[in-house]
């Protein structure tokens, strides 16, 4: 029998990342899979349509949109980041995000321990 962590991405990312450990979030309709090193954390996040997170700060972020779309607010000002787009948050730099549709992205921290994991 399948797992429902498996159907429930099935398409959207390979299963080997579906095999790393699912990310901590505060927000409902956010799923993430993460590994890390001494200095980074990369998680692939699933997004669901409707998502958003207010304004807030953190370490430095980068990133790529693999599906679906990202509106981001840095410092006032508005992006659209489609399938393909790079993103990029200095460290301690305001922003806001909001997904409009079910979105695939690939996300790296300069923190190793910024998303916690769970066990």
């Amino acid at each position: 029998m399948a797992s429902t962590r498996t159907d429930q991405f099935s398409g959207l990312l390979p299963q080997e990342v579906l095999a790393l450990p699912k990310v901590e979030m505060p927000v409902d309709g956010v799923t993430g899979f993460a590994f890390s090193d001494d200095e980074k954390q990369v998680v692939f996040f699933v997004f669901e349509e409707g998502v958003s997170f207010p304004d807030h700060s953190h370490c430095a972020q980068r990133g790529t949109v693999l599906s679906g779309e990202m509106v981001m607010d840095i410092e006032g000002r508005t992006n659209l980041y489609l399938p393909g787009d790079h993103y990029h948050v200095p460290k301690g730099v305001h922003h806001r995000t909001m997904f409009t549709q079910r979105t695939v992205l690939v996300d790296m921290s300069d923190d190793p321990h910024r998303y916690p994991v769970l066990g």
